[in-house]
């Protein structure tokens, strides 16, 4: 089968619009998975979809039109892998909040894996969305909205990154995924705030030689844990439920760019 230079450009657009989701993506995106393993992924999933998804009919024929297109492609799968992301990254605020309140924020330490430091409960609530993501299959979930985003985006047509509508949504999703990661640690400085702050606050009245505030660095961290324990089956219902919801950002996503 002799392949044409116009499907040879099909495929290398495909790969270019995975090869952005692969960059974002959770799991995918970490470092902890090989460039070998991402690349070939992406070369098989695109060989998959090549003859199936939908063409412009308004291929690029020049240098600089490929080159415009192939950008285009590539901030496409970004802004996927980008709403996927959002959704890890609030689960984890929520863990470094509680991580602040128990003073474990001093215990960070860098992560060669991510590539940054990390807090001990935020790490804990980021991998707890990890299993969660993938007991649902949400790495399949993420698939199929590539492959949406082809019927509704064609391989090689500039998608319409000008409008305000794209902006909007990503702000919107940020300040609604920051509101469910503060409501997920809600429940754990609650209990800081009464079992701690409160209760020391009125032995420093009460009791003036206490030291007060090196007894809380040993009383919190035993506290965040009993409120974490005690808000696991509130974490991983709200988590189900983001992840939920996560078909439906992807899809008011293309729409945005369509």
């Amino acid at each position: 089968m002799i392949i044409s230079l116009a499907q040879l450009s099909v495929f290398l657009l495909i790969v270019t619009r995975i090869g952005g989701i692969m960059v974002q993506t959770p799991v995918f995106s970490s470092r902890s998975f090989p460039t070998p393993a991402k690349v070939a992924l992406s070369v098989w999933t695109a060989a998959v979809m090549w003859f199936v998804v939908p063409v412009s009919s308004a291929l690029p024929t020049t240098t600089v039109s490929l080159l415009l297109v192939l950008a285009s492609e590539f901030t496409i799968g970004l802004l996927i892998g980008l709403i996927a992301n959002l959704i890890f990254v609030s689960v984890q605020a929520a863990g470094e909040i509680i991580d602040l309140q128990m003073g474990l924020s001093v215990a960070q330490s860098f992560d060669p894996i991510f590539g940054s430091q990390i807090s001990i409960v935020g790490r804990l609530f980021f991998f707890t969305m990890i299993t969660m993501f993938l007991i649902i299959n949400g790495h399949h979930m993420v698939l199929a909205g590539v492959y949406k985003s082809f019927n509704m985006i064609p391989a090689g047509q500039l998608a319409n990154f000008g409008n305000g509508a794209l902006v909007l949504q990503i702000i919107t999703l940020g300040s609604k995924l920051f509101a469910v990661g503060f409501m997920l640690s809600a429940p754990t400085l609650l209990i800081l705030f009464i079992m701690a702050s409160f209760v020391f606050g009125i032995v420093s009245r009460v009791a003036p030689q206490v030291n007060v505030f090196m007894l809380s660095f040993q009383v919190r961290p035993t506290l965040g844990l009993i409120g974490i324990l005690l808000t696991v089956p509130l974490l991983v219902k709200h988590i189900a439920n983001m992840l939920g919801i996560l078909g439906e950002e992807l899809l008011k996503l293309l729409v945005a760019i369509q």
